[in-house]
C-alpha cells in the first residue's frame, strides 16, 4: 500500500521582534500600553506539550483591532510544578520577551514602532528577527 504525507507549509507573515527587558511581564505589557497606545491584555497561557508530562505554559499578552494583532509573549515557559522548563524558541533564549506583529495597515511604519519600544526606559535591546532562519518557528503558529 502507498503511504502519502501530508506537507503543510505555514505563511509566517509577521514582524516578529526579540526583546531584553528585566521586568515582570506585566509591567511590560502596562509599559508598551502607556508608550504605544496599546491595549494589550493577558490571554490565556499558550500550551505547548511535547509528551504525556511534558509541556510549556507561555505567557502571553494580546490586542487584537481588526487590521492588527500584537502579541507580546514571554519566551521563557512558566516552571509548572518544578518539571520541565524551556524556552519557546530555544535559539532566542539570550532574549526575556517576543513582540509578533501582525499588520495589514499600509502606513504602518515598522521602524517607528521599534524606536518607541526602544524609548521605554527598562528595555535593553530591541531586535527584529527572520523568521525563516529559526529552527523552532513552528512554536510560534498557535
Amino acid at each position: 500500500m502507498a503511504k502519502n504525507k501530508l506537507q503543510v507549509t505555514y505563511d509566517f507573515d509577521f514582524l516578529l521582534l526579540a526583546v531584553n527587558a528585566s521586568v515582570k511581564p506585566y509591567k511590560l505589557a502596562w509599559s508598551l500600553n502607556k508608550e504605544l497606545g496599546l491595549n494589550l491584555m493577558k490571554s490565556e497561557n499558550i500550551e505547548i506539550g511535547f509528551t504525556q508530562t511534558k509541556s510549556l505554559s507561555i505567557q502571553n499578552f494580546a490586542n487584537i483591532t481588526d487590521f492588527q494583532t500584537v502579541r507580546l509573549i514571554r519566551n521563557k515557559a512558566e516552571d509548572v510544578n518544578g518539571s520541565f522548563s524551556g524556552f519557546l524558541l530555544p535559539e532566542l533564549k539570550n532574549f526575556d520577551y517576543l513582540i509578533l506583529l501582525e499588520n495589514e495597515s499600509i502606513t504602518f511604519n515598522e521602524n517607528v514602532f521599534i524606536s518607541e519600544i526602544k524609548q521605554i526606559p527598562f528595555v535593553q535591546f530591541v531586535s527584529k528577527i527572520n523568521t525563516q532562519s529559526l529552527k523552532s518557528k513552528d512554536n510560534l503558529i498557535f
